[in-house]
């Protein structure tokens, strides 16, 4: 694995984990959370096809939820409701991150049959891919 290979896959493994812990940060320290026996109230298992994070003007900022097609997958929202952080299954799998403007600049995947790749582009188009 090359010096570039490596430093790539820890900036996407450090991206991935900051978004995590903010994610589970927000929805697990939220101030409006009021505790209660939950051994009564809360059933041990909850069904939905999404869930969906508002902030508190009302703007959707995370989607945990599944595809046209059925796969699962979760997505981080900037305010202005650029998907900026996909996470997901799909035919080749993959995390995406994108710029405030929705263009893709970094796409870490695996094809159908497991071999990876990441493709990263600057804002000039220009690409540059890396793959075993």
């Amino acid at each position: 694995m090359g010096v570039m290979t490596a430093r790539a896959v820890l900036i996407i493994g450090g991206l991935a984990g900051c978004a995590g812990g903010a994610l589970a940060a927000w929805l697990l320290f939220n101030d409006r959370a009021v505790a209660q026996d939950t051994a009564k109230t809360a059933p041990p298992v909850v069904d939905a096809q999404e869930f969906r994070l508002i902030d508190q003007q009302g703007t959707l900022r995370a989607v945990l939820g599944l595809s046209a097609e059925g796969e699962p997958y979760l997505a981080l929202l900037h305010r202005n409701n650029t998907r900026i952080i996909w996470l997901g299954l799909a035919e080749e799998s993959g995390l995406a991150i994108r710029d405030v403007d929705g263009k893709t600049r970094l796409l870490l995947s695996l094809d159908a049959a497991g071999e990876p790749s990441l493709i990263l582009r600057d804002r000039l188009h220009r690409t540059r891919s890396i793959a075993p």
